[in-house]
């Protein structure tokens, strides 16, 4: 019976490993939204949307969703193809976990990140820092692997106190652990480009980071030992 399991187990792997591999482009999304497709119905999204704005050369299109959590998309008027896509923590416990395997709003920090990702990513020098009353908010962004032109942005806050001391240059202030994940940005990389800039500052060890599927993770950690 053991040799039989074992067989059974090792037809089994190579399956699964495949699912882990090839499943990062199924997984590429926000609240079930995918970078190039057509604009969803509300039905679809699960909200009604709540404003229109302004977005660059695009009309920015923003939803409220049933855990409180925004969600913002742009479409090039064109093509009619959603370019950006962002979901923001809207502060309650319900609306934590986020699309990204393992990250939750709120909690995650700016060195939960790095670690994951194994380096700091890029990012764009237009849209290194945003400096408001509520906080420093950091955008820190990665190319998708295996999935070329698009670009997850990771925005991190760090609390009024701790950027109060930021700028008094106090040594002690440790961004990594102090900024939180606050939102997501998924989007197409020229469209970044058209709104914040070309130039970017990029690591050395920078390389893009890897967004497999949470399914297939569970998946290959729930195989028993041999």
């Amino acid at each position: 019976m053991k040799s039989l399991v074992s067989i059974l187990l090792r037809g089994t792997i190579p399956v699964l490993a495949s699912l882990l591999l090839n499943s990062g482009a199924q997984s590429q999304t926000l609240n079930g939204i995918r970078i190039g497709e057509a604009l969803p119905s509300a039905s679809r999204i699960g909200a009604k949307a709540i404003a229109k704005v302004p977005a660059g050369p695009h009309e920015e299109i923003r939803w409220k969703l049933p855990d409180g959590n925004r969600l913002s998309l742009a479409t090039d008027p064109e093509q009619g193809k959603i370019v950006y896509a962002e979901q923001k923590w809207g502060g309650r416990p319900d609306g934590k976990p986020a699309d990204f395997p393992g990250f939750k709003y709120g909690e995650t920090t700016l060195a939960d990140i790095r670690t994951h990702a194994e380096n700091g990513g890029f990012a764009f020098v237009e849209r290194l820092i945003d400096d408001r009353p509520d906080g420093l908010r950091l955008f820190n962004a990665y190319e998708v692997e295996g999935a070329p032109g698009l670009v997850v942005t990771f925005v991190t806050r760090m609390p009024p106190k701790d950027a109060r001391r930021l700028r008094k240059k106090d040594a002690t202030v440790d961004i990594n652990r102090s900024a939180r994940l606050e939102s997501i940005i998924l989007a197409d990389a020229a469209y970044l480009e058209s709104i914040w800039g070309e130039a970017k500052l990029k690591g050395k060890a920078y390389k893009p980071i890897r967004w497999a599927s949470s399914q297939g993770q569970a998946s290959v950690e729930a195989l028993p030992s041999q």
